[in-house]
């Protein structure tokens, strides 16, 4: 493998980590020497110096390593390789300053094989583990003065310490090296998952575009159709001046259906520009109810207010007005005769508020439900289709949350969250128009 390839296939790893890793081990084998200090003579006062110069070093690592090389790959690399022959270093160094010919520090020659697994390939790894079993195999020599024959014992103990040595290195850096190739096939996976997102996002937002068209399109193509035809008959003169004067208000009312049909739709698709300010709850939802109470009392209905300690919110209150005119609007229109809106104000522990406006008469049915805030989907004879897509879009560019919470028989709910926290929508009190 290329050198720039196996850096770039390197798994950083937090040198916190190593680094601790390093210094519980070093603390565990001298405790365990300090342990049996009972029957054994103590440690030479060196030991303890180089255990805790070794100690201070980790503790730098620990510190300053997750900051200055979290990401670099050839920095790792040269901190893991300085690393790994500090601690063969210091494994020879306390079992000669020990003094005692049976030692257990090179039972610490197991982490920078394990590094070496981690960071180098298996060729340096396998040269990591050859320097931990020379160093084993050449204590053996030491205690015994190089003069053999050298003990039997020590001969096996060495042995099946250089065995461990490789056996390990071996398994983790095969162990590393199948972790790797698994990151990079998720990684891989990942990236072609998140370009496949793109390009659904972008085939969704073209039908989307699409749809609109077709349904701007059909919505002008019907009144636009009516009103040449009234202006074609009202323009002729076989007809009698009653029936020239009935086409000429056809031609009126269907250009004032397409005026406000514009007017919903640029309502829709133009965000407002007015900032965002503090607006009482009460008083906002109290206008609402003014405004519509001529309209209720048509069809014999009651509207209910019921608040519970509302507050103030953040919002344009034109626009809030609008959305709340809308499902208002639709509410009393879907009650039947003599019944009764209810509109709900809380505010909730989180501080937001929740608007809930409930009216009595049939269910929604359940293939309109997942439509009814797609923009000229209506059920309404006469009804354009854009008063809850506009609705949505308000509450949305408000950071908040329209959706249908209830759908039964005399008891259709509408659910408005909206926050009331400055911090919340203070990127649409600069930019309200940036909303979804």
């Amino acid at each position: 493998m290329p050198y720039r390839a196996s850096l770039a296939n390197t798994i950083i790893v937090n040198r916190s980590i190593i680094g601790s890793v390093y210094l519980a081990v070093l603390l565990i084998f001298f405790g365990a020497q300090m342990l049996f200090t009972t029957f054994l003579t103590l440690p030479p006062r060196p030991v303890f110096f180089l255990v805790s110069f070794a100690v201070g070093l980790r503790l730098i690592e620990i510190v300053s390593a997750k900051q200055l090389l979290a990401k670099h790959v050839l920095s790792s690399r040269w901190f893991a390789a300085a690393s790994i022959s500090w601690t063969l270093a210091l494994a020879l160094l306390l079992a000669v300053l020990t003094r005692q010919p049976d030692t257990h520090y090179f039972g610490m020659l197991i982490l920078p094989i394990l590094e070496a697994a981690i960071y180098f390939s298996l060729m340096t790894t396998l040269l990591v583990a050859m320097a931990a079993s020379s160093l084993s195999l050449f204590w053996v020599a030491y205690v015994a003065h190089f003069r053999s024959p050298f003990p039997a014992g020590e001969i096996l103990e060495a042995s099946t310490l250089v065995l461990v040595y490789f056996i390990i290195g071996c398994l983790v850096w095969l162990l590393v090296h199948m972790l790797r190739d698994r990151e990079e096939q998720l990684q891989q996976q990942l990236d072609d998952l998140n370009a496949t997102r793109g390009k659904l996002i972008e085939e969704e937002k073209l039908a989307a575009i699409g749809r609109l068209a077709s349904a701007v399109a059909h919505e002008i193509r019907n009144p636009v159709a009516i009103i040449s035809s009234a202006l074609e008959t009202s323009a002729s003169t076989s007809l009698a001046s009653i029936e020239r004067e009935e086409m000429a208000r056809i031609a009126g009312l269907e250009a004032k259906r397409l005026e406000k049909l514009t007017t919903d739709f640029l309502s829709y698709a133009k965000p407002g520009s007015a900032p965002f300010e503090r607006l009482d709850a009460a008083t906002l939802v109290g206008y609402i109810v003014s405004i519509m109470q001529p309209q209720a009392l048509q069809k014999g209905l009651r509207i209910e207010v019921e608040t519970n300690d509302p507050g103030s919110i953040y919002g344009d209150e034109g626009q809030l007005q609008q959305m709340l005119l809308n499902i208002m609007r639709n509410a009393i229109e879907a009650s039947p005769r003599n019944g009764c809106v209810l509109l709900t104000v809380v505010r909730e522990p989180n501080e937001n508020h929740q608007i809930r406006i409930e009216n009595a008469g049939p269910a929604i049915p359940p293939h309109v439900v997942h439509h009814i805030f797609e923009p000229f989907f209506t059920a309404k004879q006469g009804g354009t289709g854009l008063g809850l897509a506009i609705a949505r879009s308000i509450v949305d560019r408000h950071y908040g949350e329209l959706h249908l919470e209830r759908n039964e028989t005399d008891h259709v709910v509408f659910a408005i969250t909206l926050p009331s926290n400055r911090q919340v929508v203070g990127v649409g009190a600069a930019h309200p128009g940036t909303g979804s």
